[in-house]
């Protein structure tokens, strides 16, 4: 009696049980070869590994502080490399800590600037992991903005230097770096160079005047770089044109105004300068602005309105020679001394006829060089600073702290 059917019984009844079983092999299956035997028991699955997790530090929107260094880090592993580069492929260095949990830039990111960023990492199941991200930086909180003088179109006198003026100082580490921002383009060709009036203003002069007709572009472009704790935000780019040569010449000892154009003398003007304890700044000054009336107050120069020296008084046809507070105006009051004495507090005073004239006349930039006075020129001042630094010691370094 064969007992095959009980065996495949039992190892049906096993199977069902759930129980591992070895099936035994005929001596008709071995000598076929075939392998029909059920496959042998599995170990139970290992415990699922998380996959690294990186970390940028950015909003719902994908941006990122630009107030800081960018930090990248990641979870469930180590990273072994990190690429950060803007849209024109320059790159932010940076390093992986000591640890291998994060990265962080050496410097913070360029604002408002869009970056890619690459991450290699190992998970901890020792498997490489890759991924791409996309970023951009925010709006800077501290931003240094400049303007540019002068105006685009402008036609201004021989003397006007290109200048660019910043909301807060620039220190001096800074401004080799800045003015590395700078171009000055002439036609004609004009040798010209940089010098820093105050810590927040910039001059560009020729080495000598302007040749009437000369054609200037100025561009400035601070975008993307670090001045201390601010960032530049800034392009600007002017064009500006010399108009003819107007050079006035006041002389203090005779009390004489000779205007000239392109070399020729087109007006002699009888003035009062500065008397003896104001005189009037000797040197070259420039035609900063124009105002058909000011009003000039003692107060603003030291000198009480109440005092035996003060005044408050509004004044027509007034041309600034300097942010000191020098002007060419006109002066009803001391026509008998024109020409004859210095009575002024350290302006240049004409006729109510000669200032008018001379108001419509002159450009910004025009030079008005005073002669023959004791007094030394205030090379801090805006209107003065140009053209009284001889051109070696201009190129050499800054007038400003």
């Amino acid at each position: 009696m064969s007992r095959t059917p009980y065996r495949l019984a039992v190892v049906a009844a096993l199977a069902l049980a759930g129980v591992s079983v070895v099936r035994f092999v005929s001596g008709s299956e071995a000598a076929t070869g075939e392998r029909r035997a059920l496959p042998a028991a599995t170990a139970a699955d290992a415990a699922p590994v998380d996959p690294p997790v990186v970390s940028l530090g950015a909003d719902q929107a994908g941006t990122v502080p630009s107030d800081r260094p960018l930090e990248v880090t990641v979870a469930n592993g180590t990273l072994s490399a990190v690429g950060v580069e803007d849209g024109q492929g320059q790159p932010a260095p940076g390093d992986v800590t000591a640890d291998g949990t994060a990265w962080r830039s050496s410097q913070p990111l360029v604002p408002q600037t869009a970056y890619t960023v690459r991450v290699s990492a190992i998970g901890t199941d020792q498997r490489p992991f890759e991924q791409t991200l996309a970023v951009t930086s925010a709006a800077p909180s501290t931003v240094l903005h400049a303007t540019l003088s002068p105006g685009d179109g402008d036609v201004v006198g021989i003397g006007m230097p290109a200048a660019v003026s910043f909301d807060r100082p620039v220190a001096k580490a800074d401004r080799g770096a800045v003015e590395a921002r700078f171009t000055v383009s002439a036609n004609p060709p004009t040798e010209g160079d940089w010098r820093w009036i105050t810590p927040a203003l910039v001059h560009w002069r020729p080495a000598a005047y302007w040749q009437p007709g000369t054609e200037v572009d100025v561009r400035s472009d601070l975008r993307g770089l670090k001045v201390g704790d601010a960032w530049g935000a800034d392009e600007r780019t002017v064009h500006f044109r010399i108009g003819d040569a107007h050079v006035s010449t006041v002389d203090v000892a005779t009390h004489q105004m000779t205007v000239t154009e392109n070399g020729r003398v087109v007006r002699a003007i009888p003035v009062s300068a500065g008397r003896d304890r104001y005189p009037t700044a000797n040197g070259v000054h420039l035609a900063l602005e124009k105002s058909r009336m000011v009003t000039m107050d003692s107060a603003t120069v030291g000198i009480p309105r109440d005092s035996p020296n003060g005044y408050y008084r509004k004044v027509a046809w007034a041309t600034r020679l300097s942010y000191g507070g020098t002007y060419v105006h006109a002066a009803p009051w001391s026509v008998g001394a024109q020409g004859e004495r210095n009575v002024s507090h350290g302006c240049i005073n004409v006729s109510p006829a000669d200032a008018e004239w001379f108001y419509n006349f002159t450009r910004r930039g025009d030079v008005v060089d005073i002669v023959n006075s004791p007094a030394p020129p205030k090379l801090t001042d805006p209107g003065m600073a140009d053209w009284n630094i001889p051109w070696d010691q201009w190129k050499a370094g800054d007038t400003a702290a």
